[in-house]
């Protein structure tokens, strides 16, 4: 009986040395005391942010209307209230919100979204851009909260959509071919 109950011990007391050895190491706190620091659960791919969805330059309308049905049914599914039609809204009750927040990660993100949120030459690049457009003959600035291309108004932004899109992919050329490259 004795020999099970050292065993026991011994084996728990290798079991705790193991478990030590594989987190991070410890840290003296203020009173000189050491403290095991275990890894920060906020920080776990399980519940780190996910990436959106990415539409590339070059993909068409049908891959941002799949995607968009990937998200309305995880919408549905959580328990949310959509509305049917050309522009489907979400309703704003309770429920909705909540499967709006979780379904978020699979609504597609554009490829000058992802470069406004991650690229830190972006505002020099969209100026380069409304030089761009300047030189087609478009009048427009750069500006806003997020920082964009602006138009006098709505009429002059669809008469330079076109004119836009090139001068963006001209401008962000190198993301560009990243992005058609799926790198």
């Amino acid at each position: 009986m004795r020999i099970r109950i050292f065993n026991a011990m011994a084996g728990s007391i290798l079991l705790l040395h193991v478990l030590a050895g594989c987190s991070e190491p410890a840290e003296t706190d203020r009173s000189g005391v050491a403290t095991l620091q275990t890894a920060n659960p906020a920080a776990s791919p399980s519940t780190a942010a996910q990436e959106r969805p990415l539409r590339r330059p070059d993909d068409g309308p049908e891959v941002f209307d799949r995607y968009v049905k990937v998200y309305n049914k995880c919408l549905v599914d959580k328990g949310a209230t959509v509305s049917t039609g050309a522009k489907p809204e979400i309703g704003s009750d309770a429920a909705s919100k909540a499967a709006a927040a979780e379904c978020w990660h699979l609504y597609p993100e554009n490829w000058l979204e992802r470069e406004q949120r991650t690229n830190p030459e972006y505002a020099d690049l969209l100026r380069n851009a409304a030089r761009c457009l300047k030189g087609k003959g478009h009048d427009v600035t750069v500006g806003g909260d997020p920082v964009s291309i602006l138009y006098g108004d709505n009429a002059s932004a669809n008469k330079a959509y076109d004119d836009e899109q090139e001068c963006q992919r001209q401008a962000f050329r190198e993301s560009v071919d990243k992005y058609n490259k799926g790198s």
